[in-house]
């Protein structure tokens, strides 16, 4: 008996860290749902006009534009202003099994803003994040749950005293974007509902519009230009 135990234990282990090995090897490009070989993304956010009928855009909010190396990872995630000046810098570190180790983000002005650290669950999924400031100090921790296609369900985050302060539930239409994100405070109250639309795909799969709705009313408008390698 004992050595039928030993058995299962010694094959779970096996199994388990087969599983992770396979996880890591999950790039960015299939967590994020991009299908095909993505070199960039160039993704524009524009205001909803609100006495519109049908959503319409009106001005620019925010450009953002990400690269992608030859095995789907991020390189950097850049924002601009309306006017092209940079916003903030993301920078991406990488482990030598593919493990997303850390995110670096910088203000416009090249000043360290956030470094953000992870913790993955036995599907490779990241089940945790750490964010601290310049000094080093955490001032926010996330942690989230996901269903067996990678699809995070629940985001739940907490202040620098470990207090919870507000809690996300998501939901994913069948390409596995997300059509809903239902926000609670630590009470378990329902502050604020975001839904999104989607339309415009290229041949890959790949939306190249987006509306998103914050307690049904239109509030941003996204456009995507996607280069492929």
């Amino acid at each position: 008996m004992r050595r039928l135990f030993s058995f299962v234990t010694s094959l779970l282990i096996t199994i388990g860290a087969t599983a992770v090995a396979h996880a890591e090897r999950k790039n960015d490009l299939q967590r994020e749902k991009l299908k095909g070989k993505v070199k960039s993304v160039t993704e524009y956010e524009y205001n909803a006009l609100e006495d519109s009928k049908v959503p319409e855009k009106g001005t620019l909010k925010i450009k953002a534009v990400c690269r992608y190396d030859e095995n789907g990872n991020r390189i950097d995630y850049i924002t601009y202003s309306e006017d092209g000046k940079v916003q903030s810098k993301s920078e991406y570190n990488y482990g030598d099994n593919g493990v997303l180790k850390d995110v670096k983000r910088y203000r416009g002005d090249g000043g360290l803003n956030v470094t953000t650290t992870f913790k993955y669950d036995m599907l490779g999924n990241e089940s945790e994040e750490t964010n601290t400031d310049p000094s080093g100090m955490v001032f926010m921790t996330g942690k989230g749950k996901y269903d067996l296609r990678g699809n995070r369900i629940t985001y739940d985050r907490y202040d620098m005293n470990g207090h919870l302060f507000l809690k996300s539930n998501f939901k994913y239409d069948k390409n596995g974007d997300p059509v809903e994100e239902r926000e609670y405070d630590s009470h378990s109250s329902l502050q604020f509902t975001t839904t999104f639309e989607y339309d415009n795909y290229d041949k890959n799969g790949n939306w190249l519009g987006k509306v998103m709705y914050k307690n049904k009313k239109p509030r941003s408008i996204y456009e995507r230009e996607i280069e492929y390698q």
